[in-house]
């Protein structure tokens, strides 16, 4: 009944430290999510035609659900990411619980809320990563469950299951499934037939998320679905892709950016190294290499401290993924992380005493606490201070404004990196590349955009979101562009909208088809000509 009151407790804080948040502007993110998933869900578009986004159907999915059975608001999206980062809480107790004790299963619990709900890892927000957190901390719970009781089939089964429910939803949830296999194969004596068994059931049930996922996409269609879920996330939008200089410095971004966490990482570590939290068990005492003595311990009998160690190192492999390490990535690490650092804070209250003991665990929950102070700040600040971009506080004003002097067959182009007003303003994007980091990466996309507003089908409305566009030149080749299709029509709280000038043909004009769109470029079975846009110094846009 103890551990009960205490778990509600944990779950009040869930809601308390997200309330806050709730109603703060739609992200980018949770932005493009939407209008996928209500393009799709409501038959208005094309999944991964028209609606390109570079994700798995999974994320659309639990989109359009909340949409038709909790609201189509930010609001909505966020609740439901509340719910399944509280069952991932659970998953984290119920984990704990099996590998030490039930006060430290507690403190893991309340460690994790605090993680997953803080504002520098963007927690408040509808991301994917919150959503796969919940099915790859079950498979973990699950798994070490099977390593204490007994392995079934049916039971490896479910894991894979799980494992590939969190790939669907964020691709880097499917290092999950390495962390699993390892674990199979490192913990125990038993023969390698065995666990090879094991891993067999274990990615058939992997195998049948997949199958079902790839016969999905074949219905919408194969090729687009095969370049936008894989081949182009894998040749030109991932940590491989994007060079060495880029690697380091957007990872220095997020050590910043996070900072809090990191330090509440190397503070803990720093106690755990310099005090003797770990006794030497009588049957080690043989082994004086202490890493050793450490492996021996994993592999022995400590289930829970080796699948804890692998599924810290395969979310840590999933962050590593996509070249951009944006904070919320981190999300999916929380979970195992908030583990360890239960079970070391727990040793380290005991190792100490009397005044070192209060210091110490007054350091750990600033470092927790810290993060919050950002509600202070208003809205406004907030969304400044997390992501440096002044077009949110404007955005919904913009796209009512936008949604009243349109019809929904006519379509308008945000610059840049704002995919929620899209949505907000309940119009389709003029260009399907909705984010900066597609930009970045499509070769051509400067030169399709440029081509774009130069057709009969360019956008009847143009929204600057006072954020300079990832090309070269500052996109100041785009507002040359505008300058001479467009005029200015109005400033919402400083956001500049542009209206396409009279006489001038666009996109639902009733006298424009779409065969004089400029063709996408991107995709490989389209050919790419060696036709690269160089802007000359026109004067910026106002």
């Amino acid at each position: 009944m103890t551990d009960v009151v205490w778990l509600v407790m944990v779950f009040v804080l869930g809601v308390a430290v997200r309330v806050f948040f709730f109603d703060l502007p739609m992200i980018h993110d949770e932005g493009g999510y939407a209008l996928a998933a209500r393009g799709w869900f409501e038959g208005t578009g094309e999944l991964y035609n028209d609606l390109w986004i570079s994700r798995p159907q999974g994320i659309f999915l639990v989109y359009g659900m909340t949409m038709k059975t909790v609201g189509y608001g930010v609001v909505a999206f966020r609740a439901t990411a509340w719910i399944f980062a509280t069952f991932t809480v659970l998953a984290v107790w119920l984990f704990g619980r099996r590998w030490t004790t039930p006060r430290t299963a507690l403190l893991a619990a309340f460690i994790c809320t605090l993680l997953l709900g803080s504002p520098t890892l963007e927690g408040f927000t509808a991301n994917a990563e919150i959503f796969a957190g919940l099915p790859a901390a079950f498979a973990a719970f699950w798994l070490l469950r099977q390593a204490q009781t007994g392995w079934t089939s049916h039971g490896l089964i479910g894991i894979g299951v799980l494992i590939g429910l969190a790939a669907v939803l964020k691709p880097s949830g499917a290092t999950m499934w390495l962390a699993a296999i390892g674990f199979i194969v490192l913990f125990g004596h038993e023969s390698w037939r065995n666990r090879g068994v094991r891993s067999g059931w274990l990615t058939l049930g992997v195998g049948v998320v997949a199958a079902i996922t790839l016969l999905h996409g074949w219905y919408l269609g194969w090729d687009n679905f095969f370049y936008a879920t894989i081949s182009y996330r894998f040749t030109l939008q991932s940590a491989f892709s994007v060079g060495l200089v880029h690697n380091l410095k957007q990872i220095g971004w997020m050590l910043i950016n996070a900072a809090e966490f990191f330090l509440l990482i190397i503070l803990v570590l720093i106690f755990r190294i310099r005090l003797p939290l770990v006794p030497v068990l009588p049957e080690q005492e043989h082994i004086r290499n202490p890493l050793r003595r450490w492996w021996h311990r994993l592999r022995s009998g400590d289930a829970g401290s080796l699948l804890l160690l692998l599924w810290i190192a395969a979310a840590s492999l999933g962050v590593f993924m996509g070249g951009d390490y944006w904070t919320h990535y981190l999300v999916l690490v929380v979970p195992p992380v908030a583990l360890w650092l239960a079970r070391a804070i727990k040793g380290i209250a005991h190792a100490l005493t009397s005044w070192r003991r209060v210091l110490a665990i007054g350091m750990f929950a600033i470092l927790l606490i810290l993060p919050y102070a950002v509600a202070f700040d208003g809205a406004d600040s907030i969304y400044q201070r997390l992501y440096r971009h002044p077009g949110y506080p404007a955005q919904a004003e913009v796209a009512r404004y936008i949604r009243e002097n349109t019809t929904p067959n006519q379509t308008i182009y945000v610059a840049f990196d704002q995919a929620s007003i899209y949505y907000l303003a309940d119009r389709k994007p003029a260009y399907r590349h909705l984010y900066d980091q597609e930009l970045i990466a499509l070769p051509n996309s400067y030169a399709d955009i440029i081509a774009l507003l130069n057709s009969d089908n360019r956008p009847m409305y143009i929204i600057s979101t006072l954020h300079p566009g990832p090309f070269p030149d500052d996109s100041k080749a785009f507002w040359r562009e505008v300058s001479r299709f467009y005029d200015l029509e109005t400033m919402i709280n400083g956001v500049p909208v542009y209206r396409v000038k009279p006489g001038l043909r666009h996109a639902g004009d009733g006298l424009t088809d779409a065969s004089s769109a400029p063709q996408y470029r991107d995709h490989p079975s389209l050919a790419h000509d060696s036709h690269q846009l160089h802007p000359v110094s026109p004067s910026a846009h106002a």
